[in-house]
């Protein structure tokens, strides 16, 4: 299936860079309520790294590394994070897709032009779901790669829930991470986090290309001071996603 003119320009905003968090620094930058204003859809992590954080329709949910999901409150702040104000180009019902290679397959044929990014919201029943989440981290100087060695992980059976985040051409490494980065929260919004593995039974599959890809910096220029931001950290990213 080629790649079809979308009908109208859609803004993916990015909060802050990949690769502070690579260093170890992981102090909220920007508050949830100005993540609202900037769309209905997002994914990124809390304060301190404090579980996952995924928007869906304009609400906000955080899947935490003890295995509760929160909804924090508009004051509550992220390090980092993708937004998209979310209008569907198109919209498709994958079947059988039986893990993450394959979701990965399917939408490169679909959509083969990688150097455009892409936002996805799948709405459906999945025939195995894993997750994980890194544990919060009361200080800063541990980078991403280790952190993620603290992670807790999740599995469940047949459920019902949301899957949604972005394709992201490579061209943006250092300021996230390039290829797909997916978040779930099941449909009694009880568990969630960083999407690992699935397989797909059914549902309504929501894509929306990107028009304008902005990029947001800490309003403190101090959440920048001292890092080396130029340095080469795909080793330090590859390690971090090493399982998705």
């Amino acid at each position: 299936m080629a790649d079809m003119k979308y009908p109208h320009r859609s803004t993916f905003t990015q909060i802050s860079l990949f690769s502070v968090l690579l260093c170890g620094r992981y102090g909220g930058v920007t508050s949830l309520g100005e993540v609202k204003k900037l769309g209905d859809m997002a994914i990124g992590t809390m304060d301190r790294l404090d579980g996952e954080m995924l928007m869906i329709n304009g609400e906000v949910f955080q899947a935490c590394a003890d295995g509760q999901v929160h909804r924090p409150g508009d004051d509550e702040t992220i390090p980092f994070g993708t937004i998209a104000a979310f209008r569907a180009d198109q919209t498709l019902e994958p079947r059988g897709i039986s893990s993450y290679e394959a979701f990965e397959a399917y939408m490169r044929e679909c959509f083969p032009n990688e150097n455009i990014p892409l936002a996805i919201h799948f709405a459906g029943r999945f025939g195995y779901m894993k997750v994980r989440a890194v544990g919060r981290q009361e200080q800063d100087g541990t980078g991403l790669a280790e952190a993620a060695q603290e992670e807790a992980v999740f599995q469940l059976g047949d459920t019902a829930g949301d899957l949604m985040g972005f394709r992201l051409p490579g061209y943006v490494l250092g300021i996230n991470a390039p290829g797909w980065h997916l978040h779930f929260i099941d449909a009694d919004r009880k568990c969630g986090g960083h999407v690992v593995n699935f397989s797909m039974t059914g549902g309504m599959l929501r894509v929306c290309r990107c028009g304008d890809f902005v990029l947001r910096l800490p309003d403190d220029p101090d959440a920048l001071a001292g890092l080396d931001l130029a340095r080469d950290r795909s080793g330090d990213l590859r390690k971090a996603e090493a399982e998705r």
